[in-house]
């Protein structure tokens, strides 16, 4: 049986990596996984109070990811995982995944510049476009994280990677990022 993918799309809050997962798992017709689903379905279940609880919310959801994730890519079936994912605790994870269910990585990192996801925070949040129960801080000490903090920055578990540029929206090539993906997903058939 040949090694599935597992497509990785990463980026900070507000870098647009839910649109482009969902746009790439239309397309190529692969499950996506994303862990702000996961914490949604929670939210509407079990409620939400408070930046604690969604942070408890966030850790099970990350862990529903992974397990589901290791079902799917067990079965032989190539999907896509969408979250901030992050260097010091999801490169172990990553790594216990692979050696339950082995997978071939291919890492798209979503960046865009601080004062632009700043904008976009504000605006999606002023909009309601986030679930309430994520309790998105405005404090100007956390917009300037968010202003100041620099580029995710990718797993250190190999395979290609495409770091895509959201600042500018009107610039995303999306046929080359979706041809850039297929041509890797078929480098490893």
């Amino acid at each position: 049986m040949q090694i599935p993918a597992l497509i990785i799309i990463t980026g900070y809050p507000a870098t647009g990596k839910t649109t482009l997962s969902r746009a790439l798992a239309d397309s190529l017709r692969l499950p996506l996984l994303s862990k702000d689903t996961f914490k949604e379905l929670m939210f509407d279940g079990l409620g939400w109070s408070d930046r604690e609880w969604s942070r408890r919310i966030g850790s099970t959801a990350i862990s529903l990811l992974y397990h589901t994730a290791a079902t799917i890519l067990s079965s032989g079936q190539s999907l896509i995982v969408e979250s901030n994912f992050r260097v010091d605790l999801d490169t172990p994870r990553m790594q216990r995944l692979q050696a339950i269910a082995p997978f071939r990585p291919i890492q798209i990192r979503c960046v865009a510049q601080g004062e632009v996801l700043v904008e976009r925070i504000i605006s999606r949040v002023a909009l309601g476009q986030r679930h309430p129960g994520h309790c998105d801080d405005m404090a100007p000490a956390d917009l300037e994280v968010v202003r100041t903090r620099g580029d995710i920055e990718p797993l250190p578990i190999g395979g290609p990677l495409l770091t895509v540029d959201t600042t500018v929206p009107a610039l995303i090539d999306s046929h080359a990022i979706l041809e850039w993906t297929r041509a890797q997903l078929q480098s490893i058939e």
